[in-house]
């Protein structure tokens, strides 16, 4: 072979190669998989994409937090158990910037490195490691701090409060640097989704107690709530706080960026009028649209939401058209429920039979496709049109 000859074929061998491992990146995955682990506490997880394509879950193990990396099919790489008590109660997860892993449970948080080898963990609320914050979500800021929510938490300084919102804001090394309440005087009051703002505070979707007629709490504590957002400043500063909603039940489960200014917040409603048995049949999932000022711009209400008294699970994601996709469990009809919807979007509805138990949490992957965590310890992977 001349010395041209081989030039020429090495150059082959290298588009060939960049062509293929173009196609090899763009290849569609779906796969549905059972990730449930050995004596397994919690029947759901979390899930988040990583960065090289594969995914992180978070559940629990012989009453603990247990974690789980897998390559981009949803096959194992790794497990780990942690010294950090968790049977019960939503968890959040996501990558860190470092490439390790975050995770918040009930009882505190849990930071792992890349391979899962823990470096800290925090318990507890700020000064009383036995008082538990339940953590709903966690985020890593760009200002390189991390924020958690959750609650409902009785304030230290407060033994007559039933239960207020919390804002924690944590540092690379675990310490906390800052613990914030928010509610009224109402039980159970929280936080249930948070990111970061369009001009880079936070954004923070939950639920807020509210009165029964003439009692200014009600009883049902449950069944007499508002959607509840609130923008702050870094330090938990209150920027605007809104609710939004009417006499009986709204709450905010999770909340997105929109492509334009604003936001999209996910929740539920039942208009029970005073009839709180009747939300197993009257459970609506709303969808509320607001500006960067938390002014409501609209409202839709979707029918056959299944109701659970401690909040019904959903999740929103954006599509790469800049549309928007929930997942939930439907009251009849299937198991999970997929609903995508936008500007740009054909309206696309889809009801499960095969698949998991309840949508627990939505993402969107690499591939513009989603990964979904659900009732079940059941992972999908759909493609961008929801199949699988």
């Amino acid at each position: 072979m001349s010395k041209f000859n081989k030039i020429l074929f090495i150059f082959l061998l290298i588009i060939f190669g960049c062509e293929n491992e173009k196609e090899y990146n763009q290849e569609l995955i779906t796969f549905i998989k059972d990730v449930s682990p050995k004596n397994d506490c919690g029947y759901k997880v979390a899930v988040k994409p990583t960065i090289d394509g594969g995914y992180i879950i978070a559940g629990c193990k012989s009453d603990s937090a247990w974690l789980m990396k897998t390559d981009p099919y949803g096959n194992k790489s790794w497990e780990r158990t942690y010294g950090l008590f968790d049977y019960w109660g939503n968890r959040s997860v996501f990558q860190t910037s470092d490439e390790g892993f975050l995770f918040a449970g009930w009882t505190g948080l849990l930071k792992v490195n890349n391979n899962g080898e823990q470096e800290w963990i925090t318990k507890g609320v700020e000064g009383i490691e036995s008082k538990y914050p339940y953590y709903e979500d966690i985020i890593e800021h760009s200002n390189g701090n991390y924020y958690a929510i959750g609650g409902p938490v009785t304030p230290n300084n407060n033994t007559n409060n039933g239960g207020q919102a919390i804002l924690v804001k944590i540092n690379k090394m675990g310490t906390i640097l800052k613990t914030k309440y928010y509610g009224g005087q109402c039980e159970d009051d929280l936080f249930r989704s948070i990111i970061e703002s369009n001009d880079g505070k936070l954004v923070i979707a939950g639920e807020k107690g509210h009165g029964n007629q003439s009692f200014p709490c009600s009883f049902d504590f449950r069944y007499y709530k508002d959607i509840y957002i609130l923008k702050t400043g870094l330090n938990g500063g209150i920027i605007w706080e809104k609710t939004y909603g009417g006499d009986y039940l709204e709450k905010g489960a999770d909340i997105v960026q929109k492509e334009s200014d604003g936001y999209v917040v996910i929740g539920e409603s039942c208009e029970h009028n005073y009839d709180i048995y009747s939300c197993d049949s009257k459970a609506k999932v709303i969808i509320l649209d607001i500006d960067e000022n938390g002014n409501s711009l609209n409202q839709n209400f979707i029918s056959g939401l299944e109701f659970y008294e401690a909040g019904s699970n959903l999740s929103v994601t954006n599509t790469k058209n800049g549309g928007f996709v929930f997942v939930s469990q439907p009251r009849n009809g299937g198991y999970t429920w997929f609903y995508k919807w936008g500007e740009f979007e054909s309206i696309i509805e889809k009801k499960s039979n095969d698949a998991g138990y309840g949508g627990v949490n939505i993402e969107r992957t690499v591939d513009d496709g989603f990964i979904v965590s659900t009732s079940g310890n059941i992972l999908i992977k759909t493609d961008t049109e929801l199949s699988y």
